[in-house]
């Protein structure tokens, strides 16, 4: 059985989106607070720990994932969840290799977000390496590679506006392997 996320911090520019989020995530009975930058996020966790921290990855002053590391340290056991409009799969590795429990897209479900968090939070996290220059490795199954290619993919086509030609440069790959890709993956 997962456990409940009863708390959570989300860290996001977007005023709509984080106001919108929150007030899904209270109705579903999570106590949820907001940051609208790190910094403010990173304040928020040294005085009330949560069960769950949202960062988005691209914000005007300092991007989320330079700042995992930060949040990660202040809440070892918390389920972080980076979300971005931009998924790509180097972006995913690079998320998990600073502190993210996982990448997803926005706009997000805030169903499927309680639901991947509380499988995250079952999840044992390892214990911090004796060589500080080891990359922590994810648990398995946490790096879903055909569901994050999927996912990159769905935020290029939705950012594209359908558009393969265009979808396939954003993700910097040739216009036939993205129809392969899209044939291979149902889509």
């Amino acid at each position: 059985m997962t456990r409940r996320i009863e708390t959570a911090l989300l860290v996001d520019d977007d005023d709509a989106f984080r106001t919108t989020l929150q007030g899904a995530l209270r109705r579903r009975g999570v106590v949820a607070r907001t940051a609208a930058t790190i910094d403010e996020g990173l304040v928020a966790l040294e005085y009330e720990p949560v069960d769950l921290v949202v960062i988005d990855y691209r914000m005007p002053r300092g991007d989320g994932l330079s700042a995992l590391a930060q949040y990660r340290k202040l809440q070892p056991d918390a389920a972080i969840v980076m979300l971005t409009g931009f998924g790509d799969i180097p972006l995913a590795v690079a998320a998990m290799r600073e502190g993210a429990d996982t990448l997803l897209s926005k706009p997000i479900d805030a169903d499927k977000l309680l639901r991947e968090a509380a499988t995250l939070r079952e999840r044992q996290r390892p214990p911090p390496s004796a060589s500080a220059s080891a990359a922590p490795t994810p648990p398995p199954g946490s790096l879903k590679l055909d569901d994050l290619e999927r996912e990159a993919i769905r935020a290029a086509l939705r950012e594209s506006g359908g558009v393969v030609a265009t979808a396939a440069k954003l993700l910097g790959i040739d216009r036939r392997t993205l129809q392969r890709k899209l044939k291979k993956l149902g889509g």
